[in-house]
């Protein structure tokens, strides 16, 4: 035909060559990354949320309390974290676990916010910020019935080692109870 391709001079790659290489390297990065989304996915679906998965709605969620010279902070299924009123930074106390089950016997207060008696789901948070002369910080968070997510109450049980009583609509149900076993009153 009388036209001729233009030649890359001497060492140098066509600009079609080097169009072709990155988006064989943007293809290849896009699939590593969406094969590390999948195995993160997959792995989720083996982890415990609790009966009929209840606890994967709330994942990151966070919740906080207002208790004195700190402000305490509940990240479901992730996290606690003890956040000082005066600045500085925010302690860790603990990683989320596993889920467990304790058994309580606590008087319930007037207004409802407390575990009562029986068995409840908690959740354990461990491996939290180091505790200067002591073990690493952790929490376990104890759930009862309640209209909504809501932190009543922060204990230090022993040096770092916290326990939050919780309150969430999410154990309300458990074993087929209501409110923790009581009748609940519904409009």
């Amino acid at each position: 035909n009388g036209i001729i391709a233009a030649t890359p001079a001497s060492g140098e790659e066509s600009k079609t060559l080097t169009d072709a290489r990155d988006a064989l390297k943007a293809a290849r990065d896009s699939e590593s990354n969406l094969r590390t989304e999948l195995t993160g996915h997959q792995d989720d679906l083996g982890k415990d949320y609790g009966l009929d998965d209840v606890f994967r709605a709330l994942k990151g969620r966070c919740i906080s309390k207002d208790s004195g010279e700190y402000n305490y902070e509940l990240c479901w299924l992730e996290k606690t974290t003890q956040k000082s009123k005066k600045g500085g930074s925010h302690t860790g106390m603990g990683n989320f676990v596993r889920m467990d089950s304790v058994t309580v016997d606590d008087d319930v207060p007037p207004d409802g916010k407390g575990l009562g008696a029986g068995l409840r789901v908690a959740l354990r948070y461990e491996n939290g910020q180091h505790c200067w002369n002591g073990p690493n910080r952790s929490t376990l968070v104890v759930l009862a019935c309640a209209e909504q997510d809501e932190v009543w109450k922060i204990t230090e049980e022993e040096k770092c080692v916290y326990r939050m009583e919780v309150g969430t609509p999410a154990v309300c149900d458990m074993n087929g109870k209501g409110k923790e076993g009581g009748a609940r009153d519904e409009l």
